[in-house]
């Protein structure tokens, strides 16, 4: 019978917990596809289900009422839009205080004061548009940058801006400012509040509120 020095068990031991560590270093150090994948399919970028629905309806809204924002003498063939979203601007030596401009009757406060709420929060600062308006032509581009071909047969360049869109709990009401930028002392911008019936954005008629609206 072959007889095993104590010495070479002791070399094979040390040499299989030396790899068992080199197995375990890489394994820390390279994760595998899988692991990859997981914190892929986690990543905070990525839209819940929630937020999807809301992106969806923030730019239906917009396709509809960017087509209505300018009558039809404008002759629109391509709307050149501001690439960030914009709000109400301030007219004053103050800030623009939106409750004093949509100012809510005790009884209709539980319906569109969270609605307000919610268009605040996601105002709070500028936000990136994304390609996703259902418009026949149309650019997104810096303020205060000439778009290269003319949105109208006017001498000036209509660029035309998009608030965040608030919305209610249940998702069925909605606030969004929208206006135009035409050159000049030129351009206009107002309030929407809107309600979804039968699956399509439409004017909240029920909304008995004041708004607020500039122009010039």
């Amino acid at each position: 019978m072959k007889r095993t020095s104590p010495l070479a068990v002791w070399q094979s031991c040390a040499f299989a917990s030396l790899w068992s560590l080199v197995l375990a270093i890489r394994s820390t150090a390279s994760p595998s596809p899988l692991q990859g994948v997981e914190r892929a399919g986690t990543s905070e970028h990525e839209l819940t289900v929630a937020e999807e629905a809301q992106e969806k309806d923030s730019y239906a809204i917009y396709s509809m009422l960017l087509r209505t924002e300018l009558g039809p003498t404008w002759k629109i063939k391509t709307w050149t839009i501001n690439r960030e979203t914009q709000t109400f601007p301030s007219l004053g030596p103050g800030p623009h205080y939106i409750r004093q401009c949509l100012s809510i009757s005790r009884t209709q406060e539980g319906i569109y004061a969270p609605l307000i709420d919610d268009y605040l929060a996601k105002n709070n600062g500028k936000h990136p548009l994304k390609r996703q308006f259902d418009l026949p032509r149309y650019e997104l581009v810096d303020f205060g940058r000439t778009p290269a071909t003319s949105s109208s047969s006017f001498p000036a360049s209509v660029i035309l801006e998009v608030s965040a869109v608030g919305f209610s709990r249940d998702r069925t009401r909605a606030l969004v400012y929208v206006g135009h930028h035409c050159g000049g002392l030129c351009g206009g911008g107002r309030y929407h509040v809107l309600v979804k019936a039968d699956s399509e954005w439409q004017v909240d008629r029920e909304y008995r509120g004041m708004s607020c609206l500039w122009a010039s």
